[in-house]
């Protein structure tokens, strides 16, 4: 597997929690220069419309740096839907909504998993039951074939693909995924294997934000 050493590791995470008021949860998660904040609102009122008499409708809202919303924008907030849709239970709160609303901050490479990652944690904040935990981690394909993990926004923007892993806590099987360019099958299963064990890292930095968390409470 080729892999560029200067890039094979995360960047500095940081995180910090409850520290937008009014929200039930929140979270400011920066990884390297990428910095994201996050608001949890909920389980509370519905919109008649959303209104699920068997669980709880989950709604994101993403808004850019410039405030202006595209199809790409419309698109990461599909992403973000269905895979807070996969770990929220939303069983326990039927005819209530629970919504996350991301604004991104400062993009400097791999903000789709910062937004998926500053959700969680912002459930998490908010207590919200969940199924297990989610980490997110990009990965990107240069034109040599070398894979970059948690790429800057100039790496993506020279790779030939970028991609996406969404892990479960549990198994730390993929539960959601996206990718951009093209990618043989051989580079993708490496891409993956590299996510894989950069997502567990992700999931102990949680462990680590929630456990000071919990040491300012008590």
């Amino acid at each position: 597997m080729d892999i560029d050493e200067t890039n094979s590791s995360l960047r500095p995470m940081f995180c910090e929690l409850g520290g937008i008021t009014r929200a039930d949860g929140s979270s400011i998660f920066s990884c390297g220069d990428t910095t994201v904040a996050c608001a949890v609102y909920g389980p509370g009122e519905v919109r008649p419309n959303r209104e699920s008499i068997n669980k709880s409708s989950i709604e994101v809202a993403y808004r850019s740096r410039n405030g202006n919303s595209g199809l790409q924008d419309r698109k990461r907030e599909l992403f973000l839907e269905k895979t807070c849709e996969s770990g929220i239970l939303a069983a326990l709160h039927p005819r209530t909504a629970i919504t996350i609303n991301i604004q991104e901050m400062h993009d400097d490479g791999g903000l789709l998993s910062a937004c998926v990652n500053s959700a969680f944690l912002s459930l998490l904040d908010a207590c919200v039951s969940l199924r297990f935990l989610v980490a997110a981690v990009t990965c990107a394909v240069d034109n040599e074939g070398n894979l970059h993990l948690d790429p800057s926004k100039k790496e993506m923007k020279r790779a030939s693909a970028t991609l996406v892993f969404v892990f479960e806590s549990r198994s730390h099987s993929i539960i959601s995924s996206h990718t951009e360019g093209l990618v043989n099958q051989l580079k993708y299963q490496q891409c993956c294997a590299m996510a894989k064990s950069a997502a567990a890292k992700t999931l102990q930095f949680y462990r680590v934000v929630m456990n000071k968390k919990f040491s300012k409470d008590s």
